[in-house]
């Protein structure tokens, strides 16, 4: 089935939506922490490798869905979310957020550009209140992302994307891209 993105409210129509493994299902429609999902489900935390973070002006359709002005200064961080097992490195998943610089508090920026803990793990840590929407589901190829999990490049993957609010504020963009091995995983 390959399709274009459609809300996480038309996801439940698909006809063949039935032969996703459940735990995918639960991931690609969570409104929690995919970092604390992760953490309960593999029982060890979850690192963080950082592929790039750089200031950049957002673009026009990012700007709309953060609601903010094209070009506006923002951070992209694009970033793999990792397990280890038996000293081996696992990626799961594969994240891309744009952050306008001007909805972000000066610690959660400091946090940020470290670039050493997943963005979950920091918001948790904060305790700062979040809340997703927009929430948006595709199942398409994603050649940067297969090349990284050394996967053909026409490999599909299951990936979601949305609005985050912390704080009451829309404070984020996020897409992130489901390894494979989500689809193997059954409850």
């Amino acid at each position: 089935m390959n399709q274009a993105w459609r809300p996480i409210e038309t996801f439940w129509t698909g006809s063949d939506d039935s032969r996703i493994a459940p735990l995918l299902r639960l991931f690609l429609s969570s409104n929690g922490s995919v970092v604390r999902s992760l953490k309960s489900l593999f029982l060890q935390t979850i690192k963080i490798e950082l592929v790039r973070q750089d200031q950049i002006p957002i673009e026009k359709k990012i700007s709309e869905a953060l609601e903010v002005t094209p070009g506006e200064k923002g951070i992209e961080r694009t970033v793999w979310l990792n397990r280890e097992e038996k000293g081996k490195t696992h990626r799961l998943i594969y994240a891309v957020t744009a952050f306008p610089v001007s909805r972000l508090k000066p610690d959660l920026l400091q946090a940020l550009q470290l670039g050493e803990k997943p963005l979950g793990q920091i918001l948790e840590e904060g305790q700062l209140s979040t809340y997703r929407d927009h929430l948006e589901v595709t199942y398409l190829p994603f050649p940067s992302v297969a090349q990284g999990f050394s996967l053909p490049e026409d490999t599909l993957f299951w990936a979601r994307r949305y609005r985050l609010w912390i704080n009451g504020v829309i404070s984020a963009f996020i897409l992130e891209v489901f390894s494979p091995e989500f689809s193997s995983i059954r409850s």
